[in-house]
C-alpha cells in the first residue's frame, strides 16, 4: 500500500518537476529515518565494512541500480505513460525477471509454473500496454507511444530485478537496518550529485516548494523509508520469492488511487490485463 501511494504521488508531481529531482529528494528525505533505524539496531558497527565489504558493496550497487536507474526511469515515465500502464506491467515483469534471475544466478529450482506464469504475464502486459488507459495528453506533455511504453517498462523492470537479486544474493549477514542505511542514501546522493553536475546547479531553482515539498517529504518517509525497510525485512525473513509476490499486489491498490487522485479513466481491458499480470506472478513464484 505504501508503494502504491508513492506511485500515485509521484505521478501527480511528475508533470511539474524533473524525475531525478523527485527521486533524489524522496531518497534523501528517507535517509534520516533509515539512520535512526540503524542506530536503534546497534549503530555503525552493524555495517561490518571491515569484515564483510562485499555485502556492503552489493547493497551500494543495489541502491544505484534500483533507485538511480529503475526508480528515476519509473518516475520519468509516469507522467506520460500513466500509472495504470506503468504499475501493473513493471511489477509483473520485475517479478518474472527476478524469478528467472533467481533460477539462473541464485540456484533456485525451475518449474513449469515459470512457463505458465510467464505466458500470463506477457499476455497481461500486452493488454495493458497496447491499448490501455493513458493520461490525458496535452501540448506540454504528449502521450507516450506504444514503443516508448515498452522501452520504459523493460528498463524499469530490469533495473528493479537486478537490484532485487543483488539484495537477495549479496546481503549475507547485514541486518535490515544496515542494508537500508546503505542502499537508500547511496541512491539519493548519486542522483542528486549527477543532477547538480548535469544542470550546473540550476536545478536548485526548480525544487518543489510548499505543498509539493511536503508531499515529497511524506512520500520519502512513508513510501521509501518505511516501505523499503519493510521490503528488505521481508526479503531477509521470508525470502525474495514471497517478498516480490506480495509486492505484486501493489498495482491493484495503485489503480483505484489513480482513479481517485489523478483522474485516470479505467477500462475493462486494463482491469483484465492487471489481473492476468498479478496471476502470472503468483503462478511463477508460488507454483
Amino acid at each position: 500500500m505504501g508503494w502504491a501511494g508513492t506511485s500515485t504521488a509521484l505521478a501527480r508531481l511528475g508533470g511539474r518537476y524533473d524525475a531525478p529531482v523527485l527521486s533524489a529528494m524522496r531518497l534523501l528525505a528517507a535517509t534520516p529515518l533509515l539512520l535512526i533505524f540503524l542506530f536503534m539496531d546497534g549503530g555503525l558497527g552493524t555495517l561490518n565494512l571491515d569484515d564483510a565489504p562485499l555485502p556492503a558493496l552489493a547493497m551500494v550497487l543495489s541502491g544505484l541500480v534500483g533507485y538511480g536507474i529503475g526508480d528515476t526511469a519509473y518516475i520519468r515515465a509516469l507522467g506520460r505513460v500513466g500509472i495504470q500502464r506503468m504499475a501493473p506491467t513493471t511489477t509483473a515483469l520485475w517479478v518474472a525477471m527476478s524469478a528467472v534471475g533467481g533460477i539462473v544466478l541464485l540456484g533456485e529450482p525451475f518449474g513449469w509454473n515459470l512457463v505458465a506464469g510467464g505466458v500470463l504475464v506477457v499476455v497481461g502486459c500486452t493488454m495493458v500496454v497496447a491499448r490501455a488507459v493513458a493520461p490525458v495528453a496535452t501540448l506540454e506533455r504528449p502521450a507516450a507511444t506504444t514503443l516508448e511504453v515498452i522501452g520504459a517498462v523493460t528498463l524499469v523492470a530490469a533495473a528493479w530485478a537486478g537490484a532485487t537479486l543483488l539484495l537477495a544474493g549479496g546481503r549475507e549477514e547485514l541486518s535490515t537496518a544496515a542494508a537500508g542505511a546503505i542502499r537508500i542514501p547511496t541512491g539519493g546522493l548519486l542522483i542528486a550529485s549527477v543532477t547538480l553536475l548535469a544542470t550546473r546547479g540550476a536545478v536548485r531553482h526548480r525544487l518543489p516548494r510548499g505543498r509539493d515539498l511536503a508531499l515529497i517529504v511524506a512520500v520519502g518517509i512513508v513510501g521509501t523509508g518505511i516501505g523499503s525497510w519493510l521490503y528488505i525485512y521481508s526479503v531477509a525473513e521470508a525470502g525474495a520469492a514471497k517478498a516480490v509476490v506480495l509486492n505484486s499486489t501493489s498495482p491493484l491498490m495503485a489503480i483505484p488511487l489513480s482513479m481517485l487522485f489523478l483522474g485516470e479513466r479505467p477500462t475493462r481491458r486494463i482491469g483484465l490485463g492487471t489481473v492476468l499480470c498479478v496471476a502470472g506472478t503468483l503462478i511463477v513464484i508460488l507454483g
